[in-house]
């Protein structure tokens, strides 16, 4: 199915004045200025990303005419470029079914230039390293998005082209197991469009709470989420303007972000039953759909500033060894952030147990434990004080099997939470970015002045 991202971002009209600014900055500071969490620090990633291997990538043209012809080397040098760019330390492709299962395992890498295999104990390839210019090392796997989407394969899944074919584009327990066996963490794109039994079926590793295309779909909003068809698109289309005065384009999406609300509502769900289960935020970049230049000088739908957007950030030792990426991501110690209202300073969730252990992301305490949760709630990174201040707030939801419940919310800088019930607790911080209503331009400031979802945090569970 062809995941269209920017496809409502056309050529607009505006004009005025302007007033100096702090320079926008198209890129991403290193991950490592979040912090670091009592022995780990984060790597940020994307999950949930297209390259020329996915049919419908590249402007609908990835490969030459001649049946799995060469791929566009021009769309993939961009992939790259991006990559760099936005300093994510992790890749997990997700290319689709057609045409990544008729390739070889090991081309899937895209591997150039000076870059460097990952191999396992057996001596196979389960991820690529590529080294950018300035020494930052990204860490690329493999996986395929369909009704399924396995990620971090560790080889294609046996058989031949056809019963891979089968495998990856089935959608009950038995496609999920021989997934597993193939080495993947077993995740759902597109949460909205799937039903909660089928979930209870398949029992996914993990699951997206947000998709980028399910927000400005005109078709997904009004089918999925309830949402005005047109509304996403009529926003949208005014961060093309190239006129004096004109909004940062990277800015687009403040014009149509908005809570994927049946996918929160499938989490809590899922949680609610008793599982363990993280969530993500879905990019879903495929660089198809708007090569129309903007003002920045950067096509519309650019790897780069779709994935500037947000990423997903997991707490490793190592942010470079793919093991530990998917071990995080398996025991849920990840969080979304939506860094394009800026990165997150001072963030921390954990919990403390009344004997003084410490519990992290992902994991389980007892009610005997006595154990708080301890949220310190972010600032945005090196914010300038020549802009306004935005307003953050952190809630944190306990739920369980009769429904959710807020148990907490406020600014922070610090929130306490007695783990007193069994369940799942997580954290949701939301913001007012104040900061971004000056780059707006002739738009004036009203997408500057609404709450947004900054950071999904996957839960700490008391049994």
């Amino acid at each position: 199915m062809m995941r269209c991202i920017a496809c409502a971002i056309l050529l607009a009209a505006c004009g005025g004045g302007s007033k100096p600014l702090p320079a926008w900055d198209k890129t991403l500071p290193p991950s490592s200025v979040m912090g670091s969490w009592r022995g780990l620090v984060p790597a940020r990633g994307i999950i949930h990303l297209h390259s020329p291997y996915s049919w419908d990538a590249c402007d609908g043209a990835p490969r030459s005419p001649a049946p799995l012809g060469a791929i566009d080397e021009s769309c993939l040098d961009d992939l790259r470029a991006a990559l760099c760019t936005d300093q994510i330390d992790f890749a997990a492709l997700s290319d689709h079914d057609d045409t990544m299962s008729d390739e070889d395992f090991t081309t899937l890498f895209s591997m150039r230039g000076n870059d460097t295999a990952v191999t396992d104990a057996t001596g196979r390839q389960i991820a690529s390293h590529m080294t950018c210019d300035d020494g930052h090392v990204v860490t690329i796997t493999v996986g395929t998005e369909n009704d399924l989407m396995p990620i971090m394969l560790h080889d294609h899944v046996p058989g031949t082209v056809s019963d891979r074919q089968a495998i990856y584009t089935g959608s009950d327990a038995a496609s999920a197991m021989a997934m597993r066996q193939a080495g993947a963490l077993v995740w759902i794109a597109h949460t909205e469009e799937h039903t909660i039994d089928q979930l209870r079926d398949v029992l996914p590793d993990g699951i997206e709470v947000y998709n980028l295309h399910a927000n400005i779909d005109p078709k997904i909003r009004s089918m999925y989420l309830n949402e005005d068809a047109d509304a996403a698109l009529d926003a949208a289309v005014q961060f093309a303007d190239t006129n004096p005065n004109h909004p940062e384009p990277d800015l687009a999406l403040l014009g149509f972000l908005e809570v994927n609300q049946p996918a929160v509502t499938t989490w809590n769900q899922i949680l609610a039953d008793g599982r363990h289960i993280p969530a993500t935020a879905g990019t879903d970049a495929h660089q198809n759909v708007l090569p129309t230049i903007f003002a920045d000088g950067e096509r519309g739908d650019s790897y780069r500033r779709l994935m500037r957007w947000f990423s997903n950030v997991v707490l490793v030792q190592d942010p470079t060894d793919p093991t530990q990426i998917q071990a995080a991501l398996a025991a849920g110690q990840v969080f979304a952030v939506f860094e394009l209202m800026g990165t997150p300073d001072g963030f921390d969730i954990h919990a403390t147990t009344a004997a003084g252990a410490t519990v992290e992301l992902g994991g389980t305490v007892n009610v005997s434990d006595q154990a708080t949760l301890v949220v310190d709630v972010p600032r945005v990174l090196n914010l300038s004080r020549s802009l306004p201040a935005p307003e953050i707030n952190a809630t944190v939801l306990h739920v369980d099997s009769t429904g959710v419940t807020t148990v907490a919310t406020g600014a922070g800088p610090e929130l306490d939470v007695p783990l007193a019930a069994p369940g799942a607790y997580r954290v949701e911080i939301t913001m007012v970015p104040h900061h971004l209503g000056p780059y707006l331009g002739d738009l004036g400031t009203t997408y500057a002045e609404q709450s947004l979802p900054w950071i999904y945090a996957s839960p700490i569970y008391v049994q």
